[in-house]
């Protein structure tokens, strides 16, 4: 069973790349690479290089993250023709203090224009019951309740899409704020579309793409105060529910292309 299911997968994946390619008047003798993503946490211009280090954000206030991971899925990549091809295998927890992550599917060798992808997971996973998905079932260890538990709200409830915890520290204050969210369900699935790119995967290598996460660009105008947007949970109290709902809605412009760094 598990060798005509590898079999079937192998199957819908060269399908789609031909398809792909189909569309582009190019034959099927295509070679192939990798996709590799840099994830470069920054509060507006600043690296953040340091958890717990205060850095200004765009908002004149300052910022510190404690802790931050976030789901990204559902990768695919827009060739100079306009069609996109998604990537196999493309699901990733990308964690606050690790910058380098590799898909392990096959990309066609070319020059690309365009990256997609979602935070957060599709309804499907997001249905998963992550005690039965560990790395001893060779499935995707980052969906397991042993090695990321702090990634699942619960059952009914699913993941964690986002997490993000540190401090605030509004301007003219002089206390920090503690601040914590906690974003999930299926309609806080963030599409992060960035275009107008030029790189090249060339075959055999893996091409990584350098992408900065600016933290600070999720409280763009929003208010925060102790007991005031300063804790969002999906799944919490109103207040909490509608603070999540704001900066799930900011997750799409926290990120950008950065081909030099």
């Amino acid at each position: 069973m598990k060798n005509k299911s590898y079999t079937k997968g192998i199957l819908v994946v060269a399908t789609a790349v031909l398809f792909f390619f189909s569309g582009c008047g190019v034959k099927d003798t295509t070679q192939f690479g990798q996709l590799g993503l840099r994830l470069y946490p920054q509060i507006d211009t600043n690296a953040v290089t340091a958890l717990s280090q205060l850095y200004p954000d765009h908002n004149g206030r300052l910022m510190a993250i404690n802790d931050a991971r976030f789901y990204i899925s559902g990768l695919s990549l827009q060739n100079a023709g306009g069609a996109w091809y998604s990537v196999p295998h493309a699901l990733l927890l990308k964690i606050s203090e690790n910058l380098n992550y590799t898909i392990t599917g096959v990309v066609p060798s070319g020059t690309y224009t365009g990256i997609r992808f979602y935070v957060g997971l599709d309804s499907a996973t997001n249905a998963v019951n992550p005690a039965s998905d560990s790395s001893a079932t060779n499935q995707d260890s980052v969906l397991s309740s042993t090695l990321e538990p702090g990634m699942y709200f619960g059952a009914g409830q699913g993941f964690k899409f986002f997490y993000l915890s540190g401090f605030i520290l509004p301007s003219g204050s002089h206390s920090p704020v503690p601040v914590n969210y906690q974003i999930g369900g299926n309609a806080n699935r963030q599409l992060v579309t960035l275009s107008n790119l030029n790189f090249t995967v060339q075959a055999g290598r893996v091409h990584f793409a350098s992408i900065l996460c600016d933290y600070g660009k999720l409280f763009e105008g929003i208010t925060i105060a102790p007991g005031n947007n300063d804790n969002g949970n999906s799944f919490g109290s109103s207040p909490q529910m509608n603070t999540a709902t704001l900066v799930a809605d900011s997750i799409p412009g926290m990120f950008t292309y950065a081909p030099n760094q």
